[in-house]
C-alpha cells in the first residue's frame, strides 16, 4: 500500500476526494481479505463495503497515517469475522484463482491448498503473501500475539508444501490423540 501513502495522508487531513479514492483504492484487497474469511461472494461484498464504510468515517481520527494498511485490513478482518457468523455453515464454499507470475496450473494448485487450510491458518498466509504484511503486523491486525502468528504461519507453511509435493494427499490433518494436531507434535518433541 506503499503508492498510497500520499493519499492517505491527504485523505487523513479531510480531502474527501483523496478518501474516495483511496477508499476505491483499498476497496479490492478488503474483498479479497473478506472473501479469504467468509469464503461466500455476497458475504464478501458486503463486509468489504461495511469495512469500506468503517474506514471512511473513521479515517479523520486516524493518528498514524503511515500505519493505515494495518489499521484498515483490521476492520476488514472484523467485519468479516462479522459476517461470518452471520452465514449459515452449510452454504456451498466458492473457489476463485489469483493472477500471479505462475503457470494457471500453479495458481490454482496454490490457490486450491490456500482456500483447503482452516481459517486459523489461512488468514496469516493470505495478509503475509498477498498483501506482504510481516507477522508483527499480522498480528496486529488478527488481534494475536506475534509468536502465536509465526507459529500459523509455520504449520500453514508445512501444510502447504505436502499438499503441494504431493496433489492427491488431503490437507486435513487428524488430532493426535492429545488433541494436538500431528505436525504440531512433530514440532514440539
Amino acid at each position: 500500500m506503499k503508492q498510497n501513502d500520499g493519499l492517505v495522508a491527504r485523505a487523513c487531513a479531510g480531502d474527501d476526494a483523496a478518501a474516495a479514492n483511496l477508499i476505491c483504492a483499498v476497496w479490492p484487497d478488503a474483498y479479497r481479505i473478506a472473501w479469504s474469511i467468509v469464503r461466500n461472494r455476497a458475504a464478501a461484498e458486503d463486509a468489504a463495503q461495511e469495512a469500506c464504510a468503517r474506514a471512511w468515517r473513521r479515517l479523520k481520527g486516524l493518528r498514524n497515517p503511515e500505519r493505515f494498511a494495518v489499521w484498515f485490513y483490521r476492520i476488514v478482518v472484523n467485519e468479516a469475522r462479522r459476517a461470518q457468523r452471520s452465514i449459515r455453515r452449510d452454504e456451498p464454499v466458492e473457489a476463485a484463482a489469483r493472477h500471479d507470475e505462475a503457470s494457471h496450473d500453479d495458481r490454482i494448485a496454490v490457490r486450491a491448498a490456500v482456500d483447503a487450510l482452516e481459517p486459523r491458518l489461512r488468514l496469516p498466509i493470505v495478509l503475509r503473501y498477498f498483501y506482504g504484511l510481516r507477522s508483527t503486523e499480522i498480528a496486529q491486525v488478527l488481534g494475536a500475539p506475534a509468536v502465536t502468528v509465526r507459529w500459523w504461519l509455520m504449520l500453514a507453511h508445512r501444510r502447504l508444501r505436502v499438499a503441494l509435493d504431493d496433489p492427491a494427499s488431503p490437507l486435513q490433518h487428524t488430532a493426535a490423540p492429545d488433541g494436538r494436531f500431528k505436525d504440531e507434535s512433530i514440532a514440539a518433541g
